[in-house]
Formats: structure tokens, C-alpha cells, sequence
């Protein structure tokens, strides 16, 4: 994990997890006791579900995801320290999330 950034913030992580209905807890320890790739996280949170999450689930879940925005400090501080300003152009979470993940990407090479 990167240094500065939550086990499992209170964002996106929480709501996929509400939206699909899988116990934080469980999915940290999961995740802290097992060294699985993407795939194999998402087979687990399936079985944690019977073996399939309905697409109605999913479909909601993604449009929560979609629909979120972060609030203007935490937009303001991701565009910033990636040298950007904050011209209103951009109000999703979605890009300042993935603008946040280059910029730390970047500071790492």
C-alpha cells in the first residue's frame, strides 16, 4: 500500500464493498492474509456472495460510483499536487482519483 493512503478509505472502497455487500472487515483481513491478485479478490468477494452478485447489484453499485463527487478540498488537493488548477472543469471523483494515481505513480519513478 502507499504510503498516506487509508487500508480502506471511507470512498469508493466502502462503496463497492455496501454496494455488493461484503463486510469490510472480511475483505481487509482477506486481503492482509493472502498475497491474491485482482482476479483472485474478486473470486473472493464473490463466493462471499453465494457465487454470483446479481448484474442489477453491480449495475447499481456502478452508477453510485459514477455519480460521486469529492468534496471541494479533496478535489482541490489531488488536482493541486498534481500541478493543476482547479477551474471547475473537472468535478467527478473518478478522474481526480486516476489523476491522484498517476501523480503518485510519477513521484515514484
Amino acid at each position: 500500500m502507499a504510503d498516506g493512503y487509508p487500508e480502506s478509505g471511507a470512498g469508493y472502497n466502502q462503496m463497492v464493498l455496501d454496494g455488493l455487500g461484503v463486510d469490510r472487515d472480511s475483505a481487509l483481513e482477506y486481503i492482509k492474509s493472502n498475497s491474491q491478485s485482482y482476479v483472485q479478490f474478486e473470486n473472493w468477494v464473490v463466493e462471499q456472495r453465494g457465487g454470483s452478485i446479481p448484474q442489477a447489484e453491480i449495475d447499481v453499485s456502478n452508477a453510485a460510483i459514477r455519480g460521486y463527487n469529492h468534496d471541494d478540498d479533496t478535489r482541490k488537493s489531488i488536482l493541486s499536487a498534481a500541478g493543476m488548477d482547479d477551474d471547475g472543469s473537472i468535478l467527478d471523483a473518478v478522474n481526480p482519483n486516476n489523476i491522484d494515481d498517476w501523480t503518485e505513480f510519477h513521484n515514484s519513478l
